[in-house]
């Protein structure tokens, strides 16, 4: 039996929104990881399908990013609504994922694959000062 989280939504559901970054149902999961939370300034919801999941620009030492789609359909689409968006370079979809930024070294260690991602150790527990929902809202 195959599930239906598994099997594509029909061709004509395929679509791919570019929303506001707080609109994310993740936006405070990467609030919390970003060493520069500034980053969310160009940050993107992308809305696959009812889904939206944040898409972190490359920059101030985050070399690249990625985001796993589910299917390949919304990979290709979603890759076409990053492209030219400030750093988003060299974006493109492998299979079922978006990537962007340097390519990920293979076999990077757990301490070095956080930060190349420009992501803290552990989540701060802190909310996003007014400085800097100021910046990302800039």
């Amino acid at each position: 039996m195959i599930s239906t989280y598994l099997t594509p939504p029909a061709r004509q559901d395929l679509g791919v929104r570019l929303l506001a970054p707080e609109e994310a149902c993740d936006f405070e999961y990467w609030a919390a990881r970003l060493v520069h939370v500034e980053l969310l300034r160009n940050a993107v919801a992308v809305a696959l399908y009812r889904l939206p999941l944040l898409a972190v620009p490359a920059g101030m030492g985050r070399r690249g990013g990625s985001m796993d789609v589910g299917f390949a359909g919304y990979a290709e689409l979603a890759a076409r609504e990053l492209h030219g968006r400030p750093g988003f370079h060299g974006v493109a979809a492998v299979g079922t994922d978006v990537v962007w930024g340097e390519p990920v070294p293979k076999d990077l260690p757990p301490d070095a694959r956080r930060q190349f991602f420009g992501l803290h150790a552990q989540p701060q527990n802190r909310p996003l000062t007014a400085y800097q929902w100021q910046v990302c809202h800039a």
